[in-house]
């Protein structure tokens, strides 16, 4: 059986994506998450862990499941490291993830792997997490949390007979944020690979912008725009606000092609991005390939197809001198032909009055 999954996140992040929450629980959801909050929590009011840490501490970081139903149930407790998603929002929820090359400390590297945890009808259990600094100092922030989403492996659901099933998987993520100091860290963007792409099966070009510092990046503003290399004609452009990232992390800002066909060739990218009192602006030139084009092309949705205007020109030419040249030739032939009747006219003529002239001669010697 085939199973569509809507995957739903409830993140317990406060400021860092504004959901507050004590104790997290949602419709649809047999278990609710609350952390428990330890005396090295920088503010109180959170309901994610915000902790003041030292070089090599090492801590517990406690939670508290619930299960909310009438049966058992088994929930999936994964750390993750933040990172940032294609929409420009910082994302707690994904697993599996290539770390940053800036990232010195991912936050799956500091705590416990995942755990697996049954819980009874109506049951609570607290789930503990051991968690290791680094050995050096650092500035900045490492930023994490923890995913929490029930086991659906075994759900009896997906047993049912063959068809098709829309199935909604809820998750919540609490936050973690690590600081040692407070020294401030001031973001630094980097442009990386621009390269052609789909979206959703349409054509885009996207630029991996990365902030290669421990700190996050709020109220990010991009305005990006492609022109042929060596014009200054602008072909297509995209502006975002109110973007975000997390410390050491990147993503890859898209920028629509207008469901136009990708034209192999070269170009250049012109990025201009601020927050805060920071700016940055960076030029970039990158080719798009035949083949790269070709294989784009075919595989995109709605694709304009765009009218080829000089065939058509040469087309409309062709067209008007073959009617011109079939004119003339008609109007030769037609002349030619009525020249030829006025000579054949003419010859008879002739001929009527050489027999005319010779019948009367005949006449008149006869008469004599």
């Amino acid at each position: 059986m085939k199973v569509n999954k809507l995957i739903m996140t409830i993140c317990i992040v406060g400021g860092f994506l504004g959901f507050f929450a004590k104790n997290a629980a949602a419709e649809g959801i047999n278990y609710s998450v609350k952390a428990t909050i330890p005396e090295n929590q920088i503010d109180a009011s959170k309901s994610y862990f915000d902790l003041k840490m030292t070089p090599n501490q090492e801590q517990d970081l406690a939670m508290t499941l619930k299960n909310t139903s009438k049966e058992s149930i088994t929930v999936n407790v994964t750390p993750t490291t933040a990172t940032t998603n294609q929409n420009g929002v910082i994302d707690y929820s994904v697993r599996d993830t290539k770390d940053d090359s800036s990232l010195a400390y991912p936050f799956t590297s500091l705590v416990d792997k995942e755990q697996k945890v049954t819980l009874k009808a109506d049951e609570s259990k607290e789930v503990i997490f051991k968690l290791h600094m680094p050995k050096e100092s650092f500035d900045g922030t490492i930023l994490g949390g923890f995913s929490i989403a029930e086991d659906t492996t075994s759900d009896k659901n997906e047993k049912s007979s063959e068809g098709v099933q829309i199935k909604n998987e809820y998750s919540f993520v609490i936050g973690v944020s690590l600081k040692e100091t407070e020294a401030t860290v001031v973001p630094e963007l980097v442009l990386n690979d621009v390269k052609p792409t789909l979206l959703n099966y349409r054509t885009a070009v996207t630029l991996n912008l990365q902030n290669t510092k421990a700190t996050i990046v709020n109220g990010l503003k991009v305005d990006a725009s492609i022109s042929k290399k060596g014009s200054s004609e602008v072909l297509y452009k995209e502006t975002k606000e109110g973007l975000s990232m997390a410390p050491n992390s990147n993503f890859d800002y898209p920028v629509s092609w207008s469901n136009e066909a990708l034209k192999a060739g070269e170009y250049e990218v012109s990025v201009k991005a601020s927050a805060g009192e920071k700016n940055w602006t960076f030029k970039k030139a990158f080719i798009i390939s035949a083949d790269e084009s070709k294989k784009l092309n075919d595989e995109a949705v709605e694709v304009k197809q765009e009218t080829n205007y000089f065939w058509w020109i040469i087309g409309s030419v062709l067209g008007i001198i073959f009617f011109i040249v079939a004119v003339v030739v008609f109007f030769m032939y037609k002349r030619q032909k009525e020249k030829k009747r006025k000579e054949e006219e003419a010859k008879l003529k002739a001929k009527r009055k050489r027999i005319k002239k010779k019948k009367k001669k005949i006449d008149n010697n006869v008469a004599e």
